[in-house]
């Protein structure tokens, strides 16, 4: 084994970057035109008795006093509900009944809003014999207002599932689950999932709860399941893959506990101004295993990024006017492997914790933050195995990530909606080839709602508002067959508030901080210069 480039393998794998995990995004730009109002204020309190639980909605107060663009054509939730029929498998045609007025009047331009659930961007719209087909791409705040402001104060409590309660409330409406929009995990490329699908509920104050979430990216099977209880959700995260000999499980426990979200925002001209943002009495902890080996020769190095869609939402659009604005609990991950040889194994544990409060302002180009963000990450038990070659494995996670969203995201079930996705998927398809150009056609069938640049970073956030928090695990092992055989282990966790660089767009600077990063980097055994110096100049 040649020394030279046994130092370099190290030094690679312990210098791969995580800057994916931190938002960016594209802007996209509308002509002026005058606005329609739209204004509403609203405070509610408790009216719930003694041993009752409150809802979200009669905890927060809120309002949007907005004007519409122009081109926004909007749908209450009842009307949508009598209208929609179908909605493709990747969530991006929609499938209307021709007797609909504002469906039959949709063109390529507009934006549709429909209050509570969504807002998207119409690149098409085409009456067919099975109804109004309308081509739709994901709709940023600022496609939907011209001017205004909005602020939300939002205490979020988390409850125990409806289902467990002594009288529990009706049950969702059967099309909640048809309008909404499937989230995918995607890679960098914009790759869609294989499978996405849960069963959604809410807990006993009114959060969407969305269950196992499963998807499946570059070959590696993920599952994310959020479960409230009294004062906070539990969040569980694992991930398999079994491909050429290449065996793996990576899992993620822990939970993140009832904390208070204050956001307010000016917009002008359909460009966002000014953002305060505030998450309170933040408080969690996350435990990260990795068990990786390769029975067979070659090597692995295939780097993955997958982003998993929220595994619980909160329902701001009730003070809104309407606003379908979402706080979203998700997380995302990337996983890059340097294996370089066969019969070699790599598993480990680390914990974050953290807790505190941060407060962040935002203006076109600068973001000042304050507040006391404290946190921990600890290297647990560990061991590699590698007969020969140098062996590696990165591992990080933005998990959890807290977002302010614009648009419901939440994943249908299995059941004759599947059905109707497909059929849906037929017409849109006829209707999309004649409406859209060649390379939109093919941009559109790859990244549905998602077209162009804005996904390409799979570990991107669009939330409007967000805090994460990142914690990454770096092992280096340099072989048996090395002259005095050592392992290296770098742990950081580093949180981070910002906006998506989608909404305030691409020319603006930075949108997003660091508010507390951590490391530490442990040598086994002690004091073996090879591994002492990875990294080193």
């Amino acid at each position: 084994m040649h020394l030279l480039n046994r130092n370099r393998l190290l030094r690679c794998v312990a210098s791969i970057s995580v800057a994916a995990l931190a938002a960016s995004g594209c802007r996209h730009a509308d002509a002026p035109a005058p606005p329609q109002a739209a204004t509403r204020s609203q405070e509610q309190s408790s009216q719930n008795g003694p041993g009752k639980q409150s809802p979200i909605a009669s905890r927060a107060t809120g309002f949007a006093h907005v004007t519409y663009k122009s081109n926004v054509r909007t749908m209450e939730m009842a009307e949508a509900k009598k209208a929609l029929i179908g909605i493709s498998s990747n969530g991006a045609s929609l499938l209307f009944d021709p007797s609909n007025i504002t469906a039959r009047a949709l063109h390529a331009g507009d934006v549709l809003l429909i209050k509570g659930l969504m807002a998207r961007r119409v690149i098409g719209a085409e009456t067919t014999p099975d109804g109004v087909v309308v081509l739709t791409q994901h709709a940023l705040l600022t496609d939907v207002v011209q001017d205004g402001e909005i602020k939300i104060q939002a205490p979020v409590h988390f409850g125990s599932l409806r289902a467990r309660m002594d009288h529990p409330p009706p049950p969702l409406p059967h099309w909640l689950n048809f309008v909404a929009t499937p989230a995918y995990a995607q890679s960098p490329e914009g790759e869609a999932a294989k499978s996405a699908e849960t069963k959604g509920n809410m807990d006993a104050y009114g959060n969407m709860v969305k269950g196992a979430i499963k998807s499946v990216v570059n070959g590696w099977e993920a599952t994310l399941q959020a479960t409230p209880s009294e004062g906070r959700t539990d969040l569980n995260l694992t991930l398999t893959r079994n491909v050429g000999g290449f065996v793996a499980l990576i899992t993620g426990k822990g939970f993140i506990s009832n904390f208070q979200f204050d956001s307010s925002m000016d917009i002008k001209q359909s460009v966002l101004q000014n953002m305060d943002t505030s998450f309170s009495n933040l408080n969690g902890r996350m435990d990260f295993e990795w068990q990786v080996a390769k029975d067979n020769g070659g090597v692995m190095a295939e780097e993955s990024r997958i982003k998993l869609p929220g595994a619980i939402e909160v329902p701001l659009s009730e003070f809104l006017e309407g606003l379908p604005l979402y706080l979203e609990v998700s997380g995302a991950i990337l996983i890059h492997p340097a294996i370089t040889g066969g019969k070699e194994v790599s598993r480990g544990n680390f914990r974050i914790d953290y807790d505190g409060n941060q407060h962040f302002k935002l203006s076109r180009g600068t973001i000042n933050a304050d507040g006391k963000i404290g946190g921990d990450v600890q290297l647990g038990d560990h061991q590699d195995i590698s007969p020969t070659a140098p062996l590696g494995l990165v591992v990080a996670f933005a998990a959890p990530r807290v977002e302010l969203t614009f648009g419901l995201n939440k994943i249908y079930d299995e059941s004759d909606i599947k059905k109707a996705a497909e059929i849906v998927d037929k017409i849109a398809d006829v209707v999309a080839k004649h409406l859209l150009s060649p390379d939109k056609y093919a941009d559109y069938q790859k990244n549905g709602l998602h077209l162009g640049d804005v996904f390409k970073n799979a570990l991107s956030t669009d939330g409007a508002a967000y805090f994460q928090m990142i914690g990454t695990s770096a092992s280096s092992y340099t072989g048996m067959s090395a002259i005095s055989p050592c392992a290296r282990y770098d742990l950081s966790l580093v949180g981070s508030v910002g906006a998506s660089a989608e909404v305030w767009g691409k020319d603006v600077g930075t949108v997003s901080k660091e508010i507390f990063k951590k490391t530490m980097t442990k040598v086994d055994p002690p004091g073996m210069r090879l591994c002492e110096d990875i990294g080193k100049s």
